[in-house]
């Protein structure tokens, strides 16, 4: 069965994502900056030497405008990015945090499905194979009627 992803779930997990999000914004542009103020300095002795100084004051405001203006958009592209790939971690996580609380609340849940192209695929197959033995353990119990292992306390329901 395939399932559809919808724009308006992406951020499934808000906190987290949005956290990721600008946390990977700061570094880029930190980075961005550290870049900048690199070649400003490698460039700046030789660009001072042969170009005149009011010509130097018109090419730094058209050099910051064309900065300010192109990075904002690029901003908002980093941004959409992240979401999109946060995405592909928080979704996997949600499905597997519902079906571990299933399991924890006495049920057997259905397997974990993951979307194509979504992360942590291993930990699902591992978490499958956890809910493949568990329902084994509750028909081997079911069939010799044994009381269920003393660490196991399903919640009751209210």
């Amino acid at each position: 069965m395939k399932v559809k992803r919808r724009a308006r779930n992406y951020l499934i997990n808000r906190r987290m994502q949005l956290r990721l999000t600008f946390k990977f914004i700061a570094l880029t542009v930190s980075f961005c900056l550290v870049i900048g103020i690199l070649v400003y300095h490698t460039i700046w002795p030789v660009v001072s030497g042969f170009v005149p100084l009011a010509l130097i004051n018109q090419l730094k405001g058209q050099i910051f405008y064309r900065l300010f203006y192109f990075s904002i958009p690029l901003i908002f592209l980093i941004m959409a990015c992240c979401i999109v790939f946060t995405h592909k971690i928080a979704g996997p996580i949600y499905n597997m945090e519902n079906k571990l609380e299933q399991l924890l609340d006495g049920q057997t849940p259905p397997l974990i499905i993951l979307r194509k192209g979504d992360e942590l695929q291993e930990l699902a197959d591992k978490l499958n194979a956890t809910i493949i033995k568990f329902k084994e353990i509750r028909e081997s119990n079911a069939n010799n009627a044994g009381p269920a292992p003393k660490w196991f306390k399903p919640k009751k329901k209210q």
